[in-house]
């Protein structure tokens, strides 16, 4: 099939950042980041991950990455054909993660399908977190904010390079919140922030 004819679909994957309210960050912030690709583009994009990692068969994992290979990589994703959507909800509580995750969800969602996103794959948690972020995809279908071909799977950053992609996003975000900007502001032409409100 030609490039001319070929369909142009969308997809995202979606990782999450939590700070709870304390000193540091007061109010805490949750933030849920999705990295948008056209799926075509997405061998191309693993294999340059595959390349910023230090060993064959390693992963990224922002937490865990030196501030210099943090430079390097949220470089690599500024220059990626990608953009990055992200829901941002405070305040959060320890109490209330899980609603403050369901707060950026709904919106975050409701935000990819607007642009045509029609495919995500969160990150895993475990079996009954999963199950109840499904639960949230089918109310935000009955409520319409979601079409009904909105599919959402899981998939373990071990199993799905492109789950490295949001990792650094929110990684970069709460680096900001905490004082360290400067990862942010490397990709700051490929991110827009949703802020949400949560009660």
């Amino acid at each position: 099939m030609s490039d001319s004819t070929r369909e142009f679909t969308l997809s995202a994957w979606v990782d999450e950042s939590v700070i709870i309210d304390g000193p540091r960050c007061p109010g805490g912030t949750y933030t849920l980041a999705a990295a948008v690709v056209e799926t075509a583009s997405v061998t191309a994009m693993l294999e340059s991950l595959q390349a910023l990692t230090l060993t064959k068969g390693g992963r990224l994992h922002w937490v865990d990455e030196s501030a210099k290979r943090r430079d390097r990589i949220a470089a690599a994703i500024a220059a990626f054909d990608l953009a990055a959507i992200v829901a941002t909800g405070a305040p959060v509580h320890r109490s209330k993660q899980e609603r403050a995750r369901r707060c950026c969800m709904e919106r975050l969602f409701y935000e990819l399908a607007l642009i045509g996103v029609d495919e995500v794959c969160l990150e895993s948690r475990t079996s009954t977190p999963d199950q109840r972020d499904l639960r949230l995809v089918d109310s935000a279908r009955d409520k319409g904010l979601i079409p009904h071909g909105f599919r959402v799977g899981f998939a373990r950053p071990r199993d799905e390079p492109m789950l490295w992609i949001p990792d650094a996003v929110a990684g970069a975000l709460t680096a900001a919140r905490l004082g360290e900007p400067r990862w942010l502001l490397a990709m700051s032409e490929i991110l827009t922030e949703h802020e949400v409100v949560v009660r």
